[in-house]
């Protein structure tokens, strides 16, 4: 048969996605190694090399997606015997800006698995367009040597690309039937690799589902009852692909709207009148939302250091809750569910839109008579915080544009210390000016990576982040100090919550279990076992304070006078129910579940079916998502 020139490219292809493979292994390896803390000591090798093994699964997918463009260029051009530099170097140039991004998702990813346990989803990426908040993030501190490392590797390995493109992509000759079989060989391989494969677990299963397998899915990485073996698996591209999908979806459907309601609804039957025995002393309200402050940071909880002094003493001297949980792992999630009493997903914004149809804390206290206030330590834009309120706005907001010149350049703004300090001049000058009563929300974000500690803070024997922990706690003392040394503030009702928790080995629940402690002179000392969500606070709130709120429309309930044995929220891309001892996980993408006991010695894995929770899950995913998504 004639031999024709063609291009010969396929061994490009073929070393191109085997250093990907490799590439992506040193990533996965690393962010193990970085995040070690959360490893159990002692974990078996065949641990490390399953998490390899499945990885490549996902690597093989994420790979050859890339590989698409420069394949399909090439091998068109080799079967027609033609080529056109130009249009070649464009095919190789898409798919390098595809691995670039692709790597830079997953060395982004290493410090993001350390601070939150959780992969970075579809929404975490967008986060990037909120400019110098992320920026100042991504190169402040430590974290500036991770960023350089991370752009010399993605630079680099879109070089050597370049290196196996000029060396093994050339000129040859050979027939046009071998130019088809070679681009058919390497379109099938590509598209097998790409729909990936897992072991289906379904008993009864189409026949030809047996041959080709399913889809790869999330839950292919879940092998493992330690978290960051599981999240080191996955290739954070194909997480984020996949969350991608889950958001353009929307919306979770599976049973009748209304049978959804009333299945998820079944704990909300409680009184909507003001509380009787609300505190007598209402005029001034203070809620504090605290960054990152699990409850697995306490002494109280267990804690092997005491570096939140002032919260261990504050919660034994309040009406104080040791089973509540934020409804998410990241701040947007626990300001939109504390703020306005909704559930969030992580399929989407919970702060992208002003919601008009629920109820809102600063409405609610504004209808009361209230003057309220809110304070931000960063630029209004960040997580659209301002832009949240703007159908349901406090008289005063404050933000990074009131502060001194000095904080502009820190990632995130005003430090703790000036912050709460700002807060309590501006609440003090509004009483002097006869405002009789006031709600003042305030957000301290110090605690947040990277870190801006003064230095005495280091001086403790602390971790950085034990010092962080430490130094906000220290601010909290203070700025409480100061409200309950004024003549206003002696009858002052305090509410201390945090936004969402921090991982810790001890406990897999730290990135959601978090304190709620509520202060003022008239409420009795307690801590209460009542299961509790952040979307709690602000019907909690506005019983104890005696707002009559017959119009509430929120998913939370008044914790003083109503109980559930089960709770909802968002663990990362998961969501959980808790029960006294239960847990149960769910991922709506893969439809993988989990059932943890909880026990002396911690959580242990005891299943993962049970009707009746998958049940209740699917009711609130989709009740609560339509809900949640009612602007």
């Amino acid at each position: 048969m004639k031999k024709h020139k063609t291009i010969n490219y396929w061994q490009f292809v073929l070393l191109a996605h085997l250093s990907a493979l490799l590439a992506f292994a040193i990533v996965r390896g690393v962010q193990i190694a970085y995040s070690s803390v959360s490893l159990k000591d002692n974990t078996p090798f065949l641990e490390y090399l399953k998490c390899f093994g499945r990885g490549v699964v996902y690597d093989n997918h994420c790979s050859l997606l890339a590989l698409v463009p420069v394949t399909l260029v090439l091998g068109i051009q080799s079967i027609i015997g033609k080529e056109n530099k130009i249009v070649s170097k464009v095919g190789f140039w898409i798919t390098a800006v595809f691995y670039f991004v692709e790597f830079a998702i997953c060395c982004a990813n290493i410090v993001y698995v350390k601070y939150q346990l959780a992969n970075i989803n579809f929404e975490a990426v967008k986060a990037l367009g909120q400019g110098t908040e992320v920026l100042g993030m991504m190169t402040s501190g430590t974290y500036i040597v991770a960023f350089i490392l991370s752009t010399f590797f993605c630079v680099g390995f879109v070089y050597l690309l370049w290196l196996l493109f000029k060396k093994f992509v050339k000129d040859g000759e050979q027939t046009r039937l071998f130019s088809i079989i070679i681009f058919i060989v390497l379109a099938l391989l590509m598209a097998i690799g790409i729909r990936g494969r897992s072991k289906p677990k379904e008993k009864h299963i189409k026949k030809f589902q047996k041959f080709i397998g399913n889809p790869l899915n999330t839950s292919f990485a879940e092998y493992s009852d330690q978290m960051l073996l599981n999240l080191s698996a996955m290739n954070d591209f194909f997480f984020v692909e996949k969350s991608q999908a889950q958001t353009k979806k929307g919306k979770f459907k599976y049973m009748s709207n209304n049978k959804a309601e009333k299945i998820a609804l079944r704990y909300q039957n409680y009184p909507h009148e003001a509380d009787a025995n609300s505190i007598k002393q209402k005029n001034h309200v203070i809620l504090v939302l605290m960054e990152g402050m699990s409850a697995k940071v306490m002494k109280t909880f267990g804690y092997p250091k005491v570096i939140t002094p002032f919260l261990d003493s504050i919660y034994a001297k309040s009406l104080s809750y040791c089973n509540f949980y934020s409804a998410g792992v990241i701040t947007q999630k626990g300001m939109c569910a504390t703020f306005s009493s909704a559930p969030t997903f992580a399929h989407f914004h919970s702060m992208e839109k002003a919601p008009r149809k629920r109820t809102v804390i600063s409405t609610a206290y504004r209808h009361e008579g209230y003057t309220t206030q809110f304070f931000v330590p960063h630029a209004p834009t960040f997580d659209n915080v301002f832009g949240f309120f703007t159908a349901n706005p406090f008289e005063y907001q404050y933000c990074l544009d009131d502060y001194p010149a000095k904080y502009q350049s820190l990632s995130w703004g005003a430090p703790d210390d000036y912050l709460f300090k700002f807060a309590f001049r501006k609440t003090d000058s509004l009483i002097a000016s006869g405002v009789d009563k006031t709600l003042s929300v305030v957000y301290g974000c110090s605690n947040h990576p990277p870190y801006n500690i003064p230095d005495e803070y280091h001086k403790k024997g602390f971790s950085i982040e034990e010092a962080a922990v430490y130094y906000a706690d220290a601010q909290l003392k203070m700025f409480y100090n100061l409200v309950r040394n004024t003549e206003w503030g002696k009858n002052a009702l305090f509410v201390f919550v945090a936004d969402h928790g921090r991982h810790y080995v001890s406990n897999m629940l730290a990135s959601n279990h978090i304190p709620l402690i509520i202060n003022h002179p008239e409420i009795q000392p307690r801590v209460d076992s009542t299961l509790g969500v952040q979307y709690d606070v602000l019907p909690t709130m506005l019983a104890l304070t005696g707002v009559d709120y017959k119009d509430y429309r929120g998913y939370g309930i008044d914790l003083a006078r109503s109980k559930r044995d089960t709770v909802f929220f968002g663990y990362g891309e998961k969501y959980a129910l808790k029960t006294k001892d239960k847990l149960y996980f769910y991922s709506p993408e893969s439809k993988y579940s989990e059932i943890w006991i909880e026990t002396p010695e911690g959580f242990k894995n005891v299943g993962s079916k049970d009707a009746a929770f998958e049940r209740y899950m699917k009711a609130n995913l989709q009740y609560g998502c339509k809900f949640a998504t009612s602007y």
